[in-house]
């Protein structure tokens, strides 16, 4: 049995418990001299209760106060508490056991009974809607990021294959070595990125081995700086979130006039992981930098504030011929 059913069964029993125990151990309670908890009219009033307390949190919470119409609810509460606070009255003067004045014998304590069952089918109602959306939200949230992590796989692998085909036409003796830095990329992305987290260290490694792959594609026509700050890198992050600042400055940044360059400089400290990636650009519009933003950088956005709602920090401004990004991941309060 599921956590969710469980906790519907309880909520059920309880507020159950709550009907039967209010009206037949509590209105007797008055007659302190010989209270009755037994009395036929007290368990009638409890049955009206009970079904008072389901016709609020199925019919009238749904179709009234979901729907807005506050007032209707309120008054329809309101009447359904007087009227089944007089039932047990009218039922024992036509059946001759009380004369007629006593209808009203302890209306108002009644009423306020009517009042608080119905009350707690609100409450009820409220809680297990409460439960349920946030379920949905975290479903849906949760078949996102599964959407946005496997589209990660094949924007990698179009990526890559881009640098396996250009050392394959320069008949490189780079190819079979590259091959089997990508065969351990591949692994990285199957394997290790599958799992909810991932050690820093693991994606410090990835990032290495990416732009290894790099270096051997495009050689010393690309100076290429990777820098790796000391500082603490035990931190749990979830897997390709930093790699697409990088693969963004190689898309866009090798294919510069002259002398394209690409700085990488990745730190950790105790509360937080910081990635810096600066690449030598062309002139472009904002137009065109939308349209070459591509699947990466906007599976990113999406994936940080899903993952780091308010614990991050993704920042994107071309200065001059650079093009500065940068991320910032809190990782700990």
């Amino acid at each position: 049995m599921s956590s969710r059913k469980l906790v519907n069964i309880l909520l059920h029993i309880l507020c159950t418990a709550l009907i039967i125990v209010v009206p037949i151990f509590i209105m007797p309670m008055k007659d302190s001299a010989n209270p009755n908890y037994l009395q036929w009219h007290t368990i009638v009033f409890t049955a009206l209760q009970t079904a008072g307390f389901f016709f609020n949190a199925y019919v009238l919470y749904p179709r009234l106060l979901l729907k807005k119409r506050i007032a209707t609810y309120i008054l329809t509460v309101l009447g359904i508490s007087i009227l089944f606070s007089l039932v047990p009255g009218c039922i024992m003067v036509v059946s001759g056991e009380m004369p007629a004045y006593a209808i009203y014998a302890g209306i108002v304590v009644k009423i306020f009974i009517g009042l608080f069952v119905m009350g707690t089918a609100t409450s009820y109602r409220f809680i297990m809607d409460v439960i349920k959306n946030e379920r949905l939200q975290q479903e849906t949230l949760t078949m996102e990021l599964s959407f946005l992590r496997s589209q990660v796989s094949p924007h990698f692998m179009f990526n890559a294959l881009n640098s396996m085909v250009s050392l394959a036409r320069k008949r490189s003796d780079q190819l079979e070595p590259a091959l089997l830095k990508m065969s351990n990329l591949m692994h990285y992305m199957l394997y290790d990125s599958d799992e909810e987290k991932v050690s820093l260290h693991k994606e410090v490694e990835y990032i290495r081995s990416y732009i290894d792959l790099q270096t051997m594609r495009f050689g010393d026509s690309v100076k290429i700086l990777f820098m790796v700050q000391p500082g603490n890198y035990s931190h749990i992050i979830e897997p390709m979130l930093l790699i697409p600042l990088i693969e963004n400055a190689f898309k866009h940044g090798v294919n510069v006039a002259e002398e394209p360059e690409i700085n990488i400089k990745l730190a950790a400290t105790e509360k937080e992981v910081s990635l810096t990636v600066s690449n030598k650009t062309i002139a472009y519009t904002a137009q065109v930098a939308d349209k070459t933003k591509g699947i990466g950088l906007t599976n990113l956005e999406r994936r940080l504030k899903i993952l780091y709602p308010d614990k991050h920090q993704l920042f994107a401004q071309k200065s001059g011929q650079w093009f500065h990004a940068s991320l910032k991941i809190v990782t700990h309060d």
